[in-house]
């Protein structure tokens, strides 16, 4: 017990740091990586992430290489295979494109399996928003997507887990607008009860124009988050 209070003290200090990081400085990258299973945070619980990863994406022959990005998050959960989630992070652009600042994500995910079936599925959908810049034009883009993940135990404390998104982001102007979908693959860790480790991996194509232009392309992701249970 006095070691999973320690453990608690540690990742909430972690959090207020990245929240004070990504506060600080300019995203230059988008996650589109969930961290998540098909589980939900219990009711009247609330857990947090906190971690960090990158990106590589080419649009319209150009590359662009974010090798860290911090990322931090929390969850509440609502009722029983009902949760909701916020995290610091920014919309879904290719940033050889434009400049974004930062922005934040509201999701809520419905668990469509027992809490005990050793497979697990569950929907969610998600809303984001932020600053971007494009020429020296800073405006707000707004991103609605939707998910599903499906969770299998591969282990007494390991569940692997798979994630399919969808977002569309738009930016107010003329033929501002981007499709974005893929999929992920991603392990959860449990170092203790409450307390884990969650690396994950995944690949995104991109149709759309940015600046009346075309945007098309696709993007790589990586990272690993620790998360725990807050209360």
């Amino acid at each position: 017990m006095l070691i999973f209070r320690a453990w608690r003290r540690v990742a909430t200090l972690s959090l207020i740091v990245l929240a004070i990081t990504l506060r600080a400085e300019p995203a230059s990258a988008f996650w589109l990586l969930g961290f998540s299973t098909a589980d939900t945070q219990p009711a009247g619980t609330a857990g947090f992430i906190g971690g960090t990863g990158g990106q590589l994406t080419e649009a319209s022959s150009k590359l662009s290489f974010t090798p860290y990005l911090a990322h931090a998050g929390l969850r509440l959960g609502l009722w029983d295979g009902v949760d909701v989630g916020y995290r610091l992070c920014t919309v879904a652009l290719p940033y050889n494109t434009g400049g974004p600042t930062l922005g934040g994500q509201l999701d809520v995910k419905l668990r469509l399996t027992t809490a005990t079936a050793p497979t697990g599925f569950a929907l969610g959908v998600s809303g984001a928003n932020a600053f971007v810049d494009f020429s020296g034009q800073q405006s707000v883009a707004w991103s609605p997507g939707a998910y599903f993940i499906l969770s299998h135990g591969v282990g007494a404390r390991v569940t692997a887990s798979i994630e399919g998104r969808y977002v569309y982001t738009w930016v107010p102007g003329p033929d501002n607008q981007l499709h974005a979908a893929g999929g992920s693959a991603g392990l959860k860790i449990d170092l203790h009860p409450g307390l884990s480790i969650r690396p994950e991996v995944g690949f995104f194509d991109f149709v759309g124009t940015i600046n009346g232009q075309p945007a098309n392309g696709w993007g790589l992701q990586y990272g690993a988050v620790l998360a725990a249970r807050v209360w």
